[in-house]
């Protein structure tokens, strides 16, 4: 069952979900709403595909999902990007140590 052919209740669920959580507008709740839903069928599909090892799906996951969240990234502000994309999935931008120590 594709994501378009989900119950109505389902999908209004998951609209009213991300159109509260993020406190946005219509068509952004239905956005994300789509991606999200999109994500979990295909990932879905790739754990169901028992031809592929273990690395295979692995690899097909990550793939997955970079390419939810590249979208997110490109509808969303980091404030609301934040409320939905764990901690774990977050591309992180490590920043050197800037203190040098002083030798006394």
């Amino acid at each position: 069952m594709s994501y378009g052919q989900q119950p109505d209740s389902i999908k209004r669920r998951a609209f009213n979900y991300y159109r509260h959580l993020l406190n946005t507008d219509t068509a952004t709740a239905r956005q994300v709403s789509e991606i999200q839903g999109l994500y979990k069928q295909a990932v879905s599909q790739v754990t169901g595909n028992l031809s592929l090892t273990e690395a295979q799906r692995r690899i097909a996951i990550d793939s997955l999902l970079s390419e939810k969240n590249r979208k997110l990234e490109q509808l969303l502000p980091e404030s609301q990007r934040s409320l939905i994309i764990p901690t774990t999935e977050r591309k992180r931008t490590w920043k050197r140590d800037t203190i040098t120590k002083v030798n006394r």
